[in-house]
């Protein structure tokens, strides 16, 4: 394991226990629900203190569209009549003030091959779980009318969309068009004895107030001295479920305690310092960061080094850190910070489609998003979050607390909240003040090889990845020789910018095809998005008979990401072997320092 250098040492223990805990204070003192006055007064308060420091504050209001749950009413009607406890959602549909009747019917977890072999059209349904978005989509396109999901032992807030930010007119579609509602176990259990006994007919109010908003947005700017431009972009939203203290109260007074650490090292700086808080995560789907991601696409396209997802940090008993995402590239950065502060090691975890990760298609590098979680355990909360990451093995999530009205500061454990905040510092100190930024990319080529070798496997030979292995193997080679170039002790004037214009353009290359299903300037849904997501399909074609019209139909479509993917390593390619012949030899720097006879 790797440990703290003097220097390093020093660093982090700038990180203050009693400011952390004052900002969080500050921060929960109440909720903040997106385009709330009270979201407002937070942002003020770091808007305030930021500026304190010497940060350049910049404010934006745009309009999105936003949604509060205000009230959920479910009764069980017929022979025994009672209500039942329940919450609805954000983006749920309203019910006439009347409410809805409906037949009920149990799909227990809502798998796709249940569905489809039972008619939902015009009843609510009873499903086990909470109310993830893409499992309300899966069961309002089989038809039902209503849904009634239950969610654990605890009352969980969800937003109920796969739309990812503000809808555009086509994926105004895809949000909800029915109401939904969560139960805890207690009420799902009185459903279900109700439909032991027979047909079942329950009566659904629910009230959800869904609108166009301005959201607060605050982006707080430390300018590197000897700066041009390109900069590190720390975001967290500050948005709330109740009084959000670990979700994200914890974030922000991180994001807060890196700025006050860096605004005293200004003078260090070779790149700025972007902390960016959003609003509109948790009742606007990510609708603040998207909204910054459309706006300010060349900016970040142009600028950005690295994305560092603060979301969810210090919780009480967040003793696992091996599950910390990060992309390839910024995988060994992040897991020497966590190994540096807590003697772990990263497991190799891809960020997930969650957490305003709303800059896949600039082809920025992201590192981090909760970089401690609970143990393993079976909770509903830990199967969503599990669902969520695309495992059912990883960790406990974040906490039972997660998404209810008990995420209160005393779910912080100080201690926790200071070992997160050490490893943001040391993983913002690399990426702003080494010559050379420390991203690897051979680690990305290799994983690329990796994934793209198991798909043709699970193809059996069905379609020829040829073209893209013999792009790999070359840019493999190219990367090799630059990290081998790029990394020595001293380097001669302007060769840094060039390998870091060239560390940047490898990103804008390889993340867009190995994260996104769409252009660059859309976004792909919540749902899970698989890597390499253009050629996942061609897992499909060992199953289907040769010559049958779906195999062929398929092998189309795989044709042209394959060339896709081969002109995006073309590029990437032609990138690195630009760089090589323009950057010295290490031979030829050898010579120039020689002295002369």
């Amino acid at each position: 394991m790797s440990k703290l250098s003097k220097e390093e040492r020093a660093l982090v223990e700038q990180v203050s226990a009693e400011r952390l805990e004052d900002h969080v204070i500050n921060i929960t003192r109440k909720v903040r629900l997106s385009g709330s006055p009270e979201e407002q007064e937070t942002f003020r308060y770091i808007a305030r203190t930021l500026e304190g420091w010497g940060f350049e504050i910049e404010e934006h209001h745009p309009e999105c569209w936003t949604s509060w749950p205000v009230a959920a009413l479910l009764e069980i009607l017929g022979a025994k009549p009672g209500s039942i406890p329940c919450i609805t959602h954000s983006m749920a549909a309203s019910t006439p003030p009347e409410g809805v009747v409906l037949d009920l019917l149990d799909v227990e977890r809502a798998e796709p091959t249940s569905l489809a072999k039972r008619s939902l059209a015009g009843r609510a349904v009873l499903c086990d779980g909470l109310a993830m978005p893409g499992k309300v989509f899966r069961v309002e396109q089989a038809g039902a009318a209503a849904q009634i999901h239950v969610c654990g032992e605890r009352l969980h807030e969800m937003i109920t969309s796969i739309v990812w930010g503000s809808p555009a007119p086509e994926s105004a579609s895809l949000l909800p068009k029915t109401p939904i509602v969560s139960v805890n176990t207690e009420g799902g259990a009185r459903l279900r004895e109700a439909l032991g006994r027979g047909p079942v007919r329950i009566r659904l109010r629910a009230t959800v107030d869904t609108r166009w908003r301005p959201l607060p947005l605050l982006i707080a700017h430390l300018r590197a001295p000897r700066g041009a431009g390109d900069f590190v972009l720390m975001s967290g939203h500050v948005d709330s479920w109740h009084y959000g203290a670990m979700d994200n109260g914890g974030g922000n007074a991180t994001q807060m305690e890196v700025g006050r650490i860096f605004a005293t090292r200004k003078r260090h700086l070779r790149r700025d310092l972007r902390l960016a808080f959003w609003s509109g995560h948790s009742h606007a789907r990510y609708g603040g960061s998207a909204w910054y991601a459309d706006h300010c696409w060349r900016d970040l396209h142009d600028h950005c080094v690295l994305h560092l997802n603060v979301d969810c940090v210090g919780a009480k008993g967040a003793t696992c850190l091996t599950e910390a995402v990060a992309m390839a590239e910024a995988r060994d950065l992040g897991s020497a910070c966590v190994e540096k502060i807590a003697r772990q090691r990263l497991s190799g975890a891809r960020p997930p489609r969650a957490a305003d990760q709303s800059f896949w298609g600039h082809g920025v590098p992201s590192l981090f998003m909760s970089p401690s979680e609970q143990p393993a355990d079976r909770s509903e909360s830990a199967l969503a979050y599990a669902q969520l990451m695309g495992s059912r093995t990883r960790s406990g999530g974040l906490g039972w607390w997660w998404h209810t009205a008990e995420d209160t500061p005393d779910k912080l454990d100080p201690s926790h909240l200071v070992r997160d905040a050490q490893i943001y510092v040391l993983a913002a100190q690399r990426v702003l003040e080494d010559p050379v930024l420390p991203l690897d990319y051979r680690a990305a080529v290799a994983e690329a090889r990796a994934i793209l070798t198991a798909y043709s496997e699970e193809a059996q030979g069905r379609f020829d990845l040829g073209p893209v292995f013999g792009l790999l193997e070359e840019l493999a080679t190219a990367v090799e020789k630059l990290e081998r170039r790029i990394r020595g002790k001293t380097l001669p004037s302007g060769a840094p910018e060039l390998a870091n214009f060239c560390l940047m353009a490898l990103g804008r290359e390889l993340i867009p095809i190995s994260y996104c299903r769409s252009g660059p300037f859309e976004h792909d849904t919540t749902e899970p998005v698989p890597p390499f997501p253009g050629l996942e399909p061609m897992r499909r074609l060992g199953a289907l008979p040769p010559n049958g019209d779906a195999a062929r139909q398929l092998t189309v479509g795989l044709v042209r990401q394959r060339n896709k993917v081969c002109y995006h390593l073309s590029n990437a390619l032609a990138t690195t072997q630009a760089a090589l012949a323009a950057l010295p030899t290490p031979r030829a720097v050898r010579d120039r320092r020689a002295p002369k006879k």
